[in-house]
């Protein structure tokens, strides 16, 4: 996810640069929607374990929308006016209930898919809240639909890092978790789920080794699915451990 959707800023290796901006927590009950961020401190490092951690800035592809996804949502959380008199007005009417927005953490990626599927769910009440107060913000539908692809996207990782996370998790667990991210990003046939599938794809094969494919094997010999696909023939033909003898029969055996 870190490699498609955000660019990394890493300068030289030494170097850390922090960032803080400071600004009021409230807002009047004036029209005026331009908002300040939180004040906020963010050191960005260089250190490869840590990218997670890092000032990273969406691709351009999505900055523009998920700023004005997040001005949306500092507008209304931070004047209780907006919140109440216009925006869960509708809430409650369409849901029953009242239903607050998330505005994400910008150093975790996971946060960001809180918040947009928070904000696609309320993407009728917040279009008519907008023109309520005035706002000059809107919404287009093909801005709404990018937001439904980039949650489309993000959800196969959210759900594999929640079964990754378990105590019981195995090798074979993450084995099969990393089969469905792909599956999932395939059938979804959208630019960014191919960039992400294109993505994990050179990840996995970056950090697999033999033994898994070998694992696999014998977890059950007579299913030979995972080892048909692309990703796993290259893990049993590492170079160091197989020929391209090996590969091509491999290659063949497992096409019958």
């Amino acid at each position: 996810v870190v490699d498609i959707l955000y660019k990394k800023n890493i300068e030289r290796e030494e170097e850390h640069q922090e960032i803080t901006s400071n600004e009021s927590d409230t807002d009047d009950d004036g029209t005026n929607d331009t908002h300040e961020e939180q004040g906020e401190t963010v050191t960005t490092t260089t250190d490869p374990r840590h990218l997670h951690l890092s000032r990273a800035e969406v691709i351009p592809r999505y900055n523009d929308l998920l700023l004005k996804v997040r001005k949306v949502v500092k507008l209304f959380k931070r004047s209780p006016t907006k919140y109440d008199m216009y925006l869960q007005k509708y809430v409650k009417e369409d849901t029953g209930k009242e239903l607050s927005f998330i505005l994400d953490c910008r150093t975790r990626w996971n946060s960001l898919l809180a918040m947009i599927e928070k904000f696609h769910k309320l993407k009728v009440c917040i279009d008519k809240a907008l023109i309520d107060i005035g706002s000059d913000t809107t919404f287009s539908d093909l801005e709404w639909l990018k937001i439904k692809d980039l949650i489309e996207s993000l959800q196969p990782f959210k759900l594999a890092v929640e079964v990754l996370y378990r105590r019981n998790s195995t090798l074979l667990t993450a084995e099969t978790t990393l089969k469905f991210i792909s599956e999932k990003l395939v059938t979804q046939d959208t630019m960014l789920s191919a960039e992400l599938s294109e993505a994990l794809r050179v990840r996995i094969k970056e950090c697999r080794t033999v033994v898994t494919g070998i694992l696999v094997y014998f977890q059950n010999p007579k299913n030979m699915i995972m080892i048909q696909d692309e990703l796993m023939i290259h893990l049993l033909c590492r170079k160091k451990s197989y020929t391209t003898r090996n590969e091509n029969y491999l290659r063949k055996s497992y096409s019958r």
